[in-house]
């Protein structure tokens, strides 16, 4: 009787399919994975710079808040601005550390002003500094020095510019440095910094 080997398999070629087909479902799912991970990771950066944006927002609030309060003083008694005040989150003579304050890791733990917080649940402190040297004195008092500005008339409409025109006595101005740090949801916070002119009287 003879015998049909026309249903053998060829040795050698038993389920290789299979092996080649969990490889391929392997790759497939550590592919799946990564791009799961790279479009969280996206989704999570893209959301941390809008609530830094927000915080940056929030932070013009502060700057805002102490520009008011410097106005009013200088409007109605800059001798104030000679004295410390901490409840008012001012002081009248730079940061100790000056020029070199880094207020991210050097913010005071008091001596600050928080103004009401935002609708996105952002709170700005903020601290103002006189760029003098001494508190407690008038700008040109004793040996206080203080940063300053003077203002020229003949840059007045229909006055000279040029280098030999006469200069006549303008107005003096101090700086103060105003320093508003915001802090957030998701630990999101941002440090502004500006600089203020206020004429002395």
């Amino acid at each position: 009787m003879i015998q049909s080997n026309r249903f053998r398999l060829h040795p050698g070629q038993d389920g290789i399919a299979l092996p080649i087909a969990l490889i391929m479902l392997v790759a497939m799912i550590l592919a799946a994975i990564a791009l799961f991970r790279a479009v969280d990771t996206a989704t999570m950066v893209a959301g941390n710079l809008t609530y830094k944006q927000r915080t940056v927002h929030a932070g013009d609030e502060g700057v805002r808040a102490a520009y008011v309060w410097l106005q009013d003083k200088a409007a109605n008694a800059p001798v104030d601005l000679n004295s410390t005040n901490t409840g008012a989150g001012y002081y009248s003579s730079q940061h100790a550390n000056d020029p070199s304050w880094d207020p991210v890791t050097s913010w005071p733990g008091s001596g600050t002003v928080s103004v009401a917080q935002d609708t996105g649940g952002n709170t700005a402190t903020y601290i103002i500094h006189r760029l003098c040297t001494q508190p407690g004195l008038a700008y040109n008092e004793g040996a206080n020095q203080c940063a300053s500005y003077t203002s020229s008339n003949n840059s007045n409409v229909g006055g000279s510019l040029a280098s030999d025109a006469p200069a006549f006595i303008g107005i003096t101005y101090i700086y103060f440095r105003v320093t508003a740090k915001v802090v957030g949801p998701r630990n999101s916070t941002s440090y502004i910094q500006t600089l203020m002119l206020v004429p002395v009287t």
